[in-house]
């Protein structure tokens, strides 16, 4: 009897089997962790910049700005979070401790230069539990950036900071409860105060931090957060917050080299890009600053998280420890425009097909909703079409695919087509969807339209196919350049050069002040390299009441000329200078190229003006793209 029974269990179950054929594909190639996973679907997430330095009007602290200088007396947390989730923002990342090294936690390693030792609350405040209970109430994800760099700690480049710095990220780690991403800047060593020492300190990054060590300590107290700058997420390679075009690929190779804004085909590791960028011009606030608009923040959105990777606009709260009403209202309107893009998807109620489906693997999945479903086709067929047909003519002017990405980069190319005039005409194609990409343009009207894969690596496997219309008055802020404003200044009629330390050849001294952002000075010729420090004298023409100067970088990727640290003088008659009107830094010019502007702490009279450049950020010659000058009316 028990035979059987046992022969009739085999025949229902074989039965059955063969009539759910249904089988997965394999997965190709590098596939993301479930960490990874949760990270791509954030989309939209925020460094949250705010230090002593706000009040010091610096972009990197040098270490000595005074704790007693850090006092928001109208701090609130959650008009910070709500700012950033008008916005869509899923997780903000708070910016615990930059590189001048003030912590924004009371933190028991550090005596001297955290809330603690500012006037905020008394001394007795914590900004990061009150930012983490905000977000937390608001529903936001959370995430930490600590600075390995620290210019303010007497220990920096010893081995006793090491300690000090893993002993900080632990604290972090186990007294804010569970944390998303744990972010680790790129910028380290280099001069900077010291505990007094006001001396250069370089350090050998990779070794120095003991990043094994760091690693371990993230895994073991934040097992579902993910790493940026090291082992999970990459950086795009700019701060403009555009991803590769054509291609950002979420792989890189073994230990995640690769070109970074494209990543690599095929590549060892899942590690997607994050695509940062300042909602203003820095990363801090700033009194002369301002925000990015609306349309701006969108385009850079289809730049980034329609490009397979992750957008992380840069917020920063003012003196007042607030986000100031301009930013509040662009996140805001950000914010407004992405939800009304994406409100009406007008594939609902269309008929879909394919040419080739797997078994189990509709082409209906595609058009669900549900990000765990998936069309699929047989494993021999790598270029299948689908078509959907909306039985009326349509409108539309964005189109939004992805794949499942849980089974890795599958598909290499793609087209689309739209029925037109009774033959097909392709109006769109690229490479590489990855988690999301987005096509952006001008309307088009027709009754049905088709996706083409028109190369893969295996079998294609796409989890939705989106199609909207952007309301018309968005489209019309689209197509603008996504380059980084640029002030003119005073008007440089009748302005010429008296002097300089290097002339340059294909690049001279008179195109620093030409008014052509697109040409440079620069101190590298056929003779070969002119360290810094270099100068230039201008004669303005006539004198003016100077408040200010503009000091414009070079707009390509080659930024390591860029001027570091500079002093500026104005004179009457060009021969007495007296003591520079200012001296400082470029924080960040490497990473972030933006255009510098600098007031003077008090308005001063010239004719002339003298433009030293002491350090470069890392070439041994210098460039300049332009200069000019900030003056009263």
């Amino acid at each position: 009897m028990k035979k059987i029974l046992m022969v009739w269990l085999g025949l229902v179950v074989t039965a059955l089997l063969a009539a759910d054929n249904s089988v997965p594909p394999k997965p190709y190639g590098a596939v993301p962790s479930a960490a990874q996973l949760r990270w791509h679907e954030d989309e939209i997430i925020s460094l949250v910049h705010f230090s002593t330095i706000t009040y010091a009007d610096k972009e990197w602290g040098y270490g000595d700005e005074p704790a007693a200088l850090f006092n928001p007396t109208e701090f609130d947390a959650r008009q910070i979070v709500k700012s950033a989730k008008d916005a869509g923002v899923k997780l903000l990342l708070l910016v615990t401790k930059h590189h001048g090294g003030f912590c924004l936690w009371p933190s028991k390693y550090n005596d001297t230069y955290t809330v603690r030792n500012s006037p905020w609350r008394g001394g007795k405040g914590d900004m990061v539990k009150e930012l983490v209970d905000a977000c937390r109430a608001e529903g936001l994800r959370v995430g930490f950036y600590l600075s390995p760099w620290d210019r303010n700690h007497k220990d920096y480049g010893m081995p006793e900071y090491v300690t000090y710095f893993h002993n900080q990220l632990r604290e972090l780690l186990t007294n804010y409860g569970e944390i998303h991403e744990v972010w680790f800047d790129g910028a380290n060593g280099g001069d900077g105060w010291y505990g007094g020492a006001k001396c250069t300190r370089r350090i050998e990054a990779e070794k120095y931090y003991q990043w094994d060590k760091v690693m371990a300590i993230v895994r073991e107290l934040q097992p579902t957060a993910v790493c940026f700058g090291r082992e999970d997420i990459r950086w795009v390679g700019n701060e403009n917050g555009v991803a590769g075009d054509p291609t950002c690929w979420a792989t890189m190779n073994a230990g995640g080299s690769g070109r970074l804004d494209l990543g690599v085909r095929a590549g060892a590791v899942w590690m997607p890009a994050e695509a940062d960028f300042p909602q203003r011009n820095g990363w801090f606030w700033h009194p002369n600053d301002h925000t990015r608009s609306p349309g701006d923040l969108v385009g850079r959105y289809f730049a980034s998280a329609g490009r397979n990777a992750v957008m992380n606009m840069g917020i920063a709260p003012d003196q007042r420890g607030l986000i100031c009403e301009e930013d509040a209202a662009a996140l805001r309107g950000f914010g407004e425009r992405v939800r009304a893009i994406f409100a009406t998807n007008l594939t609902a109620g269309g008929k879909i097909t394919a040419n080739n489906t797997r078994p189990g693997f509709p082409a209906s999945n595609l058009l669900d909703g549900n990000p765990n479903t998936y069309w699929a086709s047989d494993d021999d067929v790598l270029t299948p079409s689908v078509t959907l047909d909306f039985g009326k003519p349509v409108t539309f002017s964005v189109i939004s695919l992805r794949e499942y990405i849980q089974l890795g980069h599958r598909v290499d190319d793609w087209a689309l087509d739209s029925w037109d005039d009774g033959a097909w005409k392709e109006f769109a194609a690229g490479t590489c969807i990855g988690a999301h990409r987005l096509w952006r343009g001008q309307p088009i009207t027709s009754s049905k339209i088709r996706l083409r894969i028109t190369k893969a690596a295996a079998c294609p496997a796409l989890s939705e196919w989106g199609v909207y219309l952007e309301p018309e008055a968005s489209r019309r802020e689209a197509g603008g350049s996504l380059a980084n404003r640029i002030e003119t200044g005073m008007t440089k009629t009748g302005w010429k050069i008296v002097s300089d330390s290097c002339k340059g050849e294909s690049e001279p001294v008179g195109n620093a002040i030409d008014g052509n952002p697109h040409s440079l000075w620069s101190t590298h010729d056929k003779a070969g390299h002119h360290a810094p420090p270099q100068e230039v004298v201008v004669d303005m023409g006539e004198a003016h009441e100077l408040t200010g100067f503009l000091y414009l970088p070079r707009q390509d990727a080659h930024t390591a000329a860029n001027v570091g640290r500079y002093a500026y003088y104005v004179s009457v008659d060009g021969k007495a200078w007296g003591e520079p009107v200012a001296l400082g830094e470029f924080g960040n010019i490497l990473a972030n190229p933006v255009q510098q502007k600098v007031m003077f702490t008090k308005s001063v009279k010239g004719r002339y003006f003298k433009f030293v450049a002491l350090q470069s950020a890392g070439a041994p010659f210098i460039s300049v793209a332009e200069l000019g000058v900030v003056a009263t009316k």
